[in-house]
């Protein structure tokens, strides 16, 4: 690798979890990963809670992807039943009321447990506000995190010819969840924005007769993350700077336990990224270093490229990529505080 890197454990099988849990924080890695979309969330909900308070007495957070899957089955079902495959049909076959019960749910399981809660991409101003009032009453200890798509981009891009570009889960929503999404990122609701990056080609997206259920899910984001959080946000008056670094290095190293990442300070790792504030350039698939061969903001004019990236105080990028695939190291996660 040429970051450093830590990991998180996708549970599957909570019990087997819990007799582990103690051996893998003492590893390095207090993070689980829980999706409720998973095909026996439901029957095991009981063993995912003994997870939760497992994870609870040892300050593991537990991130969660929160849709309810019988909600998107029985929507699924009546659309393909009505002939309805298509890609522009597939925000209604995940809906706002899927996302909505399912963080009721998981904010429920945070309650009662006292497990802290890392709720991934979230994607609909309703779910964003049940957040926002988790956080305000005290009793959940509740993270929120924002995938790039949900600000920048709305359900339209499904009736292209090419929408299943943009197939990632939950779908796009309204204009006005992308209002929502950016108030959210300003007023503390949402504490990371993560780029959720899968680095598909267009021929995979676009494989011919696939019905909405069955396109790969997910986008690349990885590069343009920061330029067009500063583009968008910063230069728009949407964030402060001094927010867009809470977003994207100070809070995400907090929640993840990596005590020597997120600041600059003594003894931290000189991780440090320079970006030029006045340069503009349109976006270009071909310029970037993915594996995908698109990007979802192509021909975007953006401000705030990256001119510099530090690792560890080396130099990794100054337009060139300078560190090898060696310069990367594990780092452990710590529990959190």
């Amino acid at each position: 690798s040429r970051a450093d890197y830590a990991f998180h454990i996708v549970v599957n099988d909570p019990p087997r979890a819990v007799a582990e849990l103690p051996e893998l924080v003492r590893a390095g890695y207090a993070g689980l990963k829980v999706f409720m979309v998973g095909p026996r969330f439901v029957e095991q909900t009981e063993q995912y809670l003994g997870l939760y308070r497992a994870a609870a007495k040892l300050g593991v957070v537990v991130a969660v992807h929160a849709e309810d899957r019988l909600l998107i089955e029985r929507s699924t079902a009546a659309l393909h039943l009505a002939g309805r495959t298509s890609v522009r049909y597939f925000p209604a076959s995940r809906p706002v009321e899927a996302e909505v019960t399912a963080v009721r749910a998981a904010l429920g399981h945070a309650t009662d447990t006292g497990a802290p809660m890392y709720l991934v991409h979230l994607s609909s101003a309703a779910a964003l506000e049940q957040v926002r009032r988790a956080k305000a009453s005290s009793r959940t200890r509740v993270f929120g995190e924002m995938r790039p798509l949900y600000l920048h981009l709305t359900r339209e891009r499904f009736d292209r010819a090419d929408g299943a570009l943009w197939v990632g889960q939950p779908p796009l929503r309204e204009q006005a969840d992308v209002d929502a999404a950016w108030r959210a990122l300003a007023d503390g609701t949402i504490d990371t924005v993560g780029t959720d990056h899968v680095p598909y080609t267009r021929a995979r997206k676009l494989e011919p007769g696939l019905p909405f259920d069955k396109i790969p899910p997910g986008v690349s984001n990885l590069e343009t993350m920061l330029p067009m959080l500063y583009s968008e946000g910063v230069r728009k008056d949407r964030l402060t700077i001094e927010r867009l670094v809470d977003l994207l290095a100070t809070t995400p190293a907090r929640i993840a336990g990596l005590g020597s990442k997120g600041d600059i300070a003594p003894g931290k790792d000189a991780d440090l990224v320079l970006l030029d504030p006045a340069r503009t350039r349109p976006v270009r698939a071909a310029e970037m270093h993915s594996a995908s061969d698109y990007d979802p903001y192509e021909g975007w004019e953006v401000t705030g490229w990256p001119r510099v990236v530090l690792l560890r105080g080396q130099v990794a990028y100054d337009g060139k990529i300078r560190a090898s695939t060696r310069n990367g190291r594990f780092v452990p996660r710590s529990p959190l505080a």
